[in-house]
């Protein structure tokens, strides 16, 4: 019995379905022609995109995303899109941004996206049926390259030019952010929180896009050749394959691959804003203000004419140019508010250099307060450094840090046993929220109310997690 695709079995016990992969079945005596051995090759390809889908999307390596003179470059790097094509790239690409005109609320996507094109020359010898000598061949190319296509890819977020521009970056980033977090279902953080969903049939087969994300674009008011990427913001590393992702993301869990992209994107662009004290300079424009305050001067203008007044200004703009009257000057330390430095939302947990004052680069548990300055309760923790990383890890599902107090705030700090502090860093982590109490029978039944959500709640009734508070300690004997 031949059993077609898409046919049921004459018992009706079992069906087929075709699903796109098909192979040459080749015998003695077969005329191989060019659609055989495309055969051949479509079902290599076939079998490898299967095989590449079920391993999910992501960078795999490579595709650092930097600006230079207004000039976006891409450097080489592997990535696999949703439908399992491999995208690799082995050069730099460059793209020059003058072009770009935005728009309200715009910014641009940076994608790598696949590209073929054909190559090589030979000659045709002749078609199937025709005289190989009748002098009719011609050429054609023979081969084909696979590669990478890097593009910009405009989009809008609402509210964007509203932001301060040092607030623009981190604005962004939380927004997207969020979007990501119910992309696959708004339970439980949506509009329909409160009930669970009515469906958990598997994921369906929906179009899978062909880009791989690789950065955000983001336009200055400055101007319109000042731009600042964020690679974080887009870029997800290649992870979890797609039922886990897809599931975690039902389920209100954050994927492993997206909290490591909220920390980069974090550490990333805290270390663009904070230099180490040693090299943070400013302008000092105390030689500029002199030469201008004189050559103002009421009596300097009189007695100079107006070719004597133009070589002055002239002589003014080559100091400017050559250095020498702007000269540059340490910064005096903040330490600032991440807040003040534009940063307005952290993480789940992430990690804080600390430095001491003089260009000392020892710890100060209060440039830490000053840091994360905004939270409601900061509780400081020596830790060994296995179990500041257990600690972040820990984080993965809970909230974002909003800097506007109303987030708990656990400072971890690397100690010895001593309680001696070992690094010149520490973690934060958000603290977990849960409120726990003991059942109790209420009119013939019995209920458990949660502290935050109904009901008064009994003095000593609510007590925390065992683990939840050890290690506390007080700010000082954290060093």
């Amino acid at each position: 019995m031949t059993i077609t695709e898409g046919s049921a079995g004459a018992d009706g016990s079992a069906a087929t379905a075709g699903g796109g992969i098909e192979r040459l079945n080749a015998f003695d005596g077969l005329f191989l022609r060019a659609e055989h051995l495309n055969r051949i090759q479509d079902y290599a390809r076939e079998l490898a995109l299967a095989v590449g889908e079920a391993g999910g999307p992501g960078v795999v390596e490579g595709y650092e995303v930097t600006l230079r003179d207004g000039t976006l470059r891409v450097g080489g790097g592997l990535a696999v899109t949703a439908g399992g094509r491999p995208l690799r790239s082995q050069r730099l690409v460059t793209l020059p941004l003058s072009g770009l005109r935005p728009g309200p609320d715009t910014f641009w996507w940076v994608e790598a996206v696949p590209e073929a094109w054909p190559y090589g020359e030979a000659p045709v010898q002749g078609a199937y049926c025709d005289d190989p000598c009748s002098g009719a061949g011609t050429t054609r190319r023979p081969y084909t390259a696979e590669g990478v296509r890097i593009s910009l890819t405009e989009a809008t977020e609402r509210g964007l030019d509203q932001r301060e521009p040092e607030l623009r970056r981190n604005w962004l980033a939380s927004r997207l952010f969020a979007a990501e977090r119910t992309e696959h279902s708004p339970w439980p953080y949506g509009t329909a929180a409160a009930d669970l969903p009515r469906s958990w049939a598997p994921p369906g087969t929906a179009g899978k896009p062909e880009a791989v994300r690789l950065g955000v674009l983001l336009p200055q008011p400055a101007g319109l050749d000042a731009w600042e990427a964020d690679i974080w913001a887009a870029r997800r590393d290649r992870g979890a394959p797609p039922p886990q992702r897809q599931w975690q993301s039902r389920l209100g869990m954050r994927p492993w691959d997206v909290f490591v992209a909220q920390i980069l994107q974090f550490q990333a662009h805290l270390a663009q804003l904070v230099e180490a004290p040693a090299q943070r300079t400013e302008s000092d424009l105390a030689p500029l203000l002199e030469q201008l305050a004189r050559i103002g001067k009421q009596t300097f203008l009189q007695s100079h004419t107006k070719d004597q007044l133009g070589r002055e200004l002239a002589q003014l703009v080559e100091g400017i140019d050559a250095g020498e009257l702007i000269a540059s000057a340490p910064v005096r330390q903040g330490p600032y508010s991440l807040v003040r430095l534009g940063i307005e939302e952290l993480p789940p947990a992430g990690y804080l250099p600390v430095w001491g004052g003089g260009g000392e680069e020892v710890l100060s548990l209060d440039q830490v307060r000053t840091w994360l300055e905004p939270c409601r309760d900061l509780r400081w923790c020596a830790c060994a450094p296995a179990d500041v990383a257990q600690a972040v890890q820990e984080a993965q599902h809970r909230d974002r840090i909003r800097l506007d107090g109303s987030a708990d705030v656990d400072v971890l700090v690397p100690a010895d046993e001593q309680g001696e502090p070992l690094t010149r860093w520490v973690a934060f982590v958000r603290r977990d929220r849960r409120r726990c109490r003991e059942p109790r029978e209420e009119d013939g039944r019995t209920v458990a109310r949660h502290p935050d959500g109904g009901g008064a709640q009994e003095p000593g009734e609510a007590r925390e997690e065992p683990g939840s508070g050890a290690g506390t300690t007080d700010p000082g004997a954290a060093g």
